[in-house]
């Protein structure tokens, strides 16, 4: 069984990693999260990028919430 629903988040990076413009790290993440997410991604501290600094500075971000209790 597919996973249709990737195409839509492959085109969003493609988007981004083809274009003329610079590619910038944390934009493109962020989009990436975004995307994601939006196909229901709900386990994101089991990335082993979770730790990473740009990578909790975009979780701070967009999901304030999660980090009230530091």
């Amino acid at each position: 069984m597919g996973w249709c629903s990737a195409t839509e988040i492959f085109d969003q990076i493609a988007e981004i990693v083809l274009s003329d413009k610079p590619l910038d790290k944390r934009e493109t993440l962020k989009m990436v999260i975004r995307s994601l997410e939006s196909q229901d991604w709900d386990c994101q501290q089991d990335s082993a990028y979770w730790d990473n600094f740009i990578a909790q500075d975009i979780m701070h971000e967009l999901h304030p919430s999660w980090f009230e209790d530091e």
